[in-house]
């Protein structure tokens, strides 16, 4: 998923390149070729895409990270990708239209403003400075990886595109006085608020469950009351020595790139006819591991080191029992799915213990809720009546906690996460509302706003220009994914020839 891919060094990250690139070449040689033919993948403004033009696009894709150009690559891929596959896709095809759209506008960056770019990217830079060297050692990866300095010229004058567009589009929109002085007091007036809290446990304590009952929600959960279904893997895991373990910063980052260059290397050599585990495993000089049947919540002894392993093992299926690298916390691991063991039917007595606590955590839940629900109109009645909020909550046997003023810039401080949940409420109340119950972790609360403090004009001074930037600026980047959504369109992106 496009939300989970991490920041890793730039090593890592060219090594996860090249992992990204040859995955979505099998992907594509494998998928779209037997849609599209061998020399289209899909038709663009009327024009076929070869498979050679959509890879050379893709294979800029995971470049963008390690060259820092984050909010280029988050435009490009969109909100609505879900996978890395839709998001090379989209990545592709916006970037196709970018261009297409940049020339239609007469908008060409010069060369030297694409040296100004590059020599401005952070990973060349040296204490605020451009550092010559950093670009040569990018470089050299780049090539080990088949990759060009062509690729990095491409992408930046793609993104010095983007941004001359979004500059266009913003000079047509601005945040007005009212909206800035609206977005202020949203984020930094403060109110002084106070609550009550009602406790699961509290509640507990009054619910009884008899076997009948048990027996009853038995009957009519049967059907879906079955164990967990089980995996077993073999791997093989490429992780640092117990000296390595020790390293820090660079030197750990190249120990880790070596090992993952290795990994990679492994997938690709399993992907040959006939490629056996043992086999492949003797040949890289490491040895394959078997794990017990675990279930997806709990990790097996090989894989403790590599909290991702077990979500990747549920992944995998009997007809594609191999899997691509997993990182783990001092390493890589590759998995091959053993078997499977697939979920049964329980008992009664097998359910009993999971009905039971389910009847409990319901009926308290339930008791928990008319309970909030009566003190909350009680609690209304007697604010109507102009009661204070804490003497009214006093008298219904509550004990009233009130929160310090507080605002959306200066959170309420406190050691309780669940405090700051509470507090978020009150900002979408007026000064003398209460809440809506609010669902906490082990309870409820309502919550009441006691006071709205004047906005500190001082700050406002100071900030608005600030504000007023931010504002434009979000309605700036709101505007260019509504325009690349209506271009994309007009492209007419569809699979298959012309």
């Amino acid at each position: 998923m496009v939300h989970l891919i991490r920041k890793y060094q730039q090593s890592l990250m060219l090594l996860v390149t090249t992992f990204v690139i040859i995955s979505f070449v099998w992907f594509y040689n494998g998928q779209r070729s037997t849609r599209a033919g061998i020399d289209s993948v899909a038709v663009i403004y009327g024009q076929n895409v070869t498979m050679a033009q959509y890879q050379r696009e893709a294979r800029k894709f995971s470049l963008c990270q390690p060259l820092g150009i984050f909010e280029f690559w988050m435009t490009l891929i969109g909100n609505e990708a879900r996978s890395e596959t839709q998001a090379v896709d989209s990545f592709v095809w916006n970037t196709i239209v970018l261009r297409h759209e940049a020339e239609q506008l007469g908008i060409q960056p010069t060369e030297d403003e694409i040296v100004e770019a590059i020599k401005a990217l952070p990973p060349f830079q040296n204490n605020g400075s451009y550092d010559s060297k950093k670009y040569s050692d990018f470089l050299e990866r780049l090539l080990a990886n088949g990759l060009t300095d062509g690729h990095v010229t491409e992408l930046i004058r793609d993104e010095l595109c983007l941004r001359k567009i979004r500059a266009l589009l913003g000079s047509t929109v601005s945040a007005s006085p009212s909206e800035i002085r609206s977005a202020f007091e949203r984020e930094s007036r403060k109110c002084e608020a106070s609550f009550v809290r009602f406790q699961n446990e509290d509640f507990a304590k009054s619910v009884e469950i008899s076997d009948a009952d048990i027996q009853k929600l038995f009957e009519e959960r049967k059907d879906s009351l079955k164990t967990d279904e089980l995996r077993a893997v073999r791997l093989v895991a490429f992780v640092l020595g117990e000296t390595e373990k020790s390293l820090t910063g660079k030197d750990k980052a190249a120990a880790l790139s070596k090992l993952g260059e290795r990994a990679l290397e492994f997938t690709v050599a399993m992907t040959e006819k006939d490629a056996k585990l043992e086999a492949v495993a003797e040949k890289f000089g490491v040895k394959v591991q078997e794990t017990e049947a675990f279930s997806p919540g709990k990790l097996p002894e090989p894989l403790l080191q590599c909290p991702q392993g077990a979500q990747a093992a549920f992944q995998l299926t009997m007809e594609q029992p191999h899997g691509d690298v997993v990182t783990g916390d001092n390493g890589y691991y590759i998995l091959q799915l053993k078997e499977i063991t697939a979920p049964k039917p329980l008992t009664l007595e097998e359910a009993k213990p999971k009905l039971a606590e389910q009847l409990k955590d319901e009926r308290t839940r339930e008791t928990l809720s008319l309970k909030v629900a009566e003190t909350r109109t009680k609690l209304t009645e007697a604010l109507k009546a102009g009661k204070p909020f804490a003497a009214s909550a006093t008298e219904l046997g509550l004990k009233p906690e009130s929160i310090p003023a507080f605002s959306m810039a200066e959170p309420p401080k406190s050691d309780q996460p669940e405090i700051r949940s509470i507090a978020n409420r009150a900002f979408d109340l007026s000064e003398g509302q209460l809440s809506d119950p609010i669902q906490l972790p082990n309870g409820t609360a309502l919550l009441y706003v006691d006071k709205r403090l004047p906005v500190d004009e001082e700050k406002f001074e100071q900030g608005k220009a600030l504000l007023s930037e931010n504002l434009a600026r979000s309605k700036q980047s709101a505007a260019l994914e509504l325009w690349l959504k209506e271009r994309r369109a007009v492209a007419q992106v569809n699979p298959g020839r012309s």
